[in-house]
């Protein structure tokens, strides 16, 4: 992400012909731009609409296979589910939330604007 984010942001002076060393903050030229939404926001959310998509399928998927081979004593590399399962965790999503399609819908927006918690569950 951290590479996505650095190019997120020299698109964002180029647009604005601004270099780095007029020192201005990437959310300021953003909002002279009107971007809402970061790209980082919108990487997050299309993942997790598209895993929503996986939950709902029928069957074995490519998220529940075992991964052979072993790993070092360091801490486990961050891989893309664990990453989507966190945003859902921030946002208040469960994978049985996928099958209600409006409130994972609600939990992929919240993520895209950056909100921390949507509403509970009913």
């Amino acid at each position: 992400m951290a590479i996505l984010r650095r190019t997120e942001k020299a698109m964002v002076r180029a647009m604005c012909g601004i270099n780095l060393l007029d020192k201005k903050r990437a959310e300021d030229l953003r909002e002279m731009l009107g971007m809402e939404v970061s790209v980082e926001q919108l990487a997050k959310a299309n993942g997790m609409r598209w895993y929503g998509h996986v939950l709902r399928r029928d069957g074995d998927h490519a998220l529940e296979f075992p991964v052979n081979g072993a790993r070092k004593r360091e801490q486990p590399k961050m891989t893309w589910k664990r990453q989507v399962e966190e945003e859902m965790q921030k946002v208040g999503l469960r994978k049985e939330d996928a099958s209600n399609r409006v409130r994972w819908r609600e939990g992929v927006r919240a993520v895209a604007d950056g909100v921390r918690r949507i509403r509970p569950p009913p």
